[in-house]
């Protein structure tokens, strides 16, 4: 007799799509070449567009053990609750604007890496000198505890110290007048505000001298997640200028001899983020300590085949060389391409993209013979998946370009799907009708660069997601990303829009 077929949804699970509430994750987590490169060379920064796998990387990195990891003990911040105008209350009025911030990050890396280091040797059984008995008595009696989070380093009883007393002081001797202070109370004083840099700054100088007269074979990295959440539009500009001051810090940090043997700062961004900053030597930081994560056909593939042998039942045939296609009854869909392909021609080449295609096939799927998804419910997808790629697109952009949703309905009210630069013209004086020339060139510019609309190159569509270097000309015909397709209600372009 025959095993049963078992029908595919009835062992494939909606996936999560965010890594953040995706509590499997760590049992299917694809290694990209990404993390090795990021744990073997001189590379600190990981940049990647919203979607791209950032906080999938940080929250592998963070349960990896330290043998897999070079050595490396790893401290994981995530910024998403993050208060970015502590940062004000520990600006040196006479510290140029582009220094500003620096010595808050680095007070805050030093505190988190000193309790580390504290913990660590606790684990491995050494006994603390009179240093780290000074540093960790002071960790614990100024934020609370002995590993703190990020606000409670920021807004700890710090700023109630009278004095910081050197290493070696009667700590006996450090009294409180009161709790924690609050953001308002400090930003409302400014011998509070006087008091808090100069106490915080005192114990950096502190805290950093102690962490390397004792770090010994130790070696930390920090990684920082999510440093785009809880962006206000009306103060992206003072944003901007903290997180350029971070990336100073860890370009500081990784070329300083006496420390990067023992220490590595790690931010994720998104690379569009990265893009609209403004600082020295900003290509050449770039060029020498970033990682861009990117992804193509056969990494997505190899994504989500993660997936499958995490669900599939033993009776369930998965073959290396399939993939995802073990999911379909048909090997080639739509002009004799693979099902994964069709998926991808319809994202932005990101995991985020695929899962939540996979997703929608599923909901739709009705239970067949085969057990296995059809090519109809793969067509049929394409409709919601392309409103949650629109979606994605508001959530990405709605705090640092707040007439996102504007724009796309440029897109909309062109109406077809191919089309040259007059009608982007015409349709967006039509919606935002102060705009200047730079301002229509800018609009366009962001579309293209963000893979929304893309140009032919060797007779084919392509779009900076899937060809990086792909370059714009205005003398050529645009066609909005499939992905948007129907969301946007575009039908095919007019004979001469393709150019």
């Amino acid at each position: 007799m025959e095993n049963e077929i078992i029908d595919v949804k009835d062992w494939l699970p909606d996936f999560q799509v965010s890594a953040e509430t995706d509590e499997e994750l760590r049992k299917y987590f694809f290694t990209i070449p990404e993390v090795n490169k990021l744990i073997d060379s001189k590379s600190w920064l990981v940049l990647g567009r919203k979607g791209t796998g950032k906080t999938a990387i940080y929250k592998h990195l963070g349960t990896m053990d330290k043998k897999n990891l070079n050595g490396y003990l790893v401290i994981s911040l995530n910024f998403k609750d993050y208060p970015w105008p502590a940062h004000k209350l520990y600006k040196e009025t006479l510290s140029g604007e582009l220094s500003a911030y620096q010595k808050s990050w680095k007070y805050l890396f030093f505190v988190k890496a000193l309790s580390k280091l504290i913990e660590q040797q606790k684990i491995d059984g050494k006994k603390l000198n009179k240093e780290l008995k000074w540093a960790k008595n002071y960790i614990e009696k100024i934020y609370g505890k002995p590993d703190p989070t990020i606000l409670e380093v920021l807004f700890s009883k710090i700023a109630r110290v009278d004095k910081v007393k050197a290493p070696g002081g009667n700590m006996g001797e450090l009294s409180f007048d009161g709790g924690e202070l609050s953001f308002e109370e400090i930003s409302q004083n400014k011998d509070l505000q006087t008091k808090l840099r100069s106490n915080a700054f005192t114990l950096l100088n502190y805290f950093e001298i102690i962490f390397k007269n004792n770090v010994g074979d130790y070696k930390f990295m920090i990684i920082l997640d999510q440093l785009d959440e809880n962006w206000l539009a009306d103060e992206i500009e003072e944003y901007s200028k903290v997180l350029i001051n971070l990336l100073n810090v860890c370009r500081n940090i990784s070329t300083d001899e006496n420390v990067n043997k023992f220490l590595k700062i790690v931010p994720f961004m998104r690379s569009d983020i990265y893009q609209s900053l403004r600082f020295n030597d900003k290509n050449k930081l770039f060029q020498d300590s970033a990682i861009v994560i990117s992804w193509n056909n056969e990494s997505l593939d190899s994504m989500f085949f993660q997936r499958l042998k995490k669900f599939a039942p033993e009776n369930f045939t998965l073959k290396e060389e399939e993939k995802s296609g073990a999911l379909f009854e048909a090997n080639f869909v739509r002009q004799g391409t693979p099902p994964l392909n069709f998926i991808t021609r319809r994202s932005f080449f990101r995991p985020r993209d695929i899962i939540v295609y996979f997703n929608k096939i599923r909901s739709i799927h009705t239970k067949n013979k085969s057990g296995l998804y059809t090519t109809k419910e793969l067509y049929s997808a394409a409709t919601e998946a392309s409103s949650s790629v629109y979606n994605e697109i508001i959530d990405e952009w709605s705090n640092q370009f707040p007439e996102i949703e504007k724009l796309l309905g440029v897109l909309q009210i062109i109406s077809v799907e191919t089309f040259n630069h007059s009608d982007f013209v015409i349709k967006h004086k039509q919606v935002f009708p102060t705009a200047t020339d730079v301002d229509i060139n800018k609009n366009i510019n962001f579309l293209f660069d963000n893979s929304i609309i893309g140009q032919k190159k060797q007779g084919r569509w392509e779009y900076i997601c899937s060809s990086p270097n792909l370059k714009m000309n205005i003398e050529k015909g645009y066609r909005t990303h499939q992905a948007l397709k129907y969301r946007l209600q575009l039908t095919e372009g007019r004979t001469g829009s393709n150019n």
